[in-house]
């Protein structure tokens, strides 16, 4: 862990610090709004937190790759609230501009990390996820649960499921290019 990582507010944070700095890639199995896994949508991708102690900044980077080998990436960036009285949050906005999307993540320590995706123009919640650290196979893993929020004008209100497993080391892909990156 550098030193950067380590001043970072671990206490506040732990769950963050403890992942933070490695690759994390893997596999998603989506499951439609009936709660029928769709066997033929194969979705892959990747995260990585970067954090930064002396300034609370936080910094995602993801990507996905569709089942057409096309992949969007995702580079997102805000800074820590660490005020350990209140409830602690990060608001992550897209760093490319006009992003129409931006994060809201909070830890259920000592494993957990609970995030709100929320569409910028409207301030409409469209995704909730969970990530969970577990112990897996290969070690140390993700599981990463999303549920995609509808408007509930055709009657569902969540859309589908994303249920992603990730495991650290070396990404598949090429090391989170920055260029062309997106919000949604």
């Amino acid at each position: 862990m550098s030193q950067e990582q380590q001043t970072f507010p671990v206490q506040v944070f732990p769950v963050i610090n403890r992942i933070a700095g490695i690759n994390w890639t893997g596999s998603c199995r989506y499951v439609g709004a009936d709660l029928v896994p769709a066997s033929k949508l194969k979705l892959t991708g990747g995260v990585r937190y970067d954090v930064n102690g002396t300034t609370g900044t936080v910094t995602l980077s993801s990507f996905l790759t569709f089942p057409n080998g096309k992949t969007r990436e995702v580079m997102m960036q805000g800074e820590a609230n660490y005020d350990i009285s209140k409830k602690s949050t990060i608001k992550l906005s897209s760093l490319e501009e006009g992003g129409p999307i931006y994060m809201l993540l909070t830890e259920v320590a000592p494993d957990t990390i609970l995030i709100n995706e929320v569409e910028e123009a409207s301030g409409r919640t469209i995704l909730t996820a969970s990530i969970s650290v577990v112990e897996g196979r290969k070690g140390m893993e993700l599981v990463q649960i999303s549920h995609e929020i509808g408007d509930g004008k055709e009657g569902a209100v969540i859309e589908g499921h994303q249920v992603w497993r990730l495991t650290g080391g070396p990404i598949q892909y090429d090391d989170f290019d920055l260029r062309g990156t997106t919000g949604r």
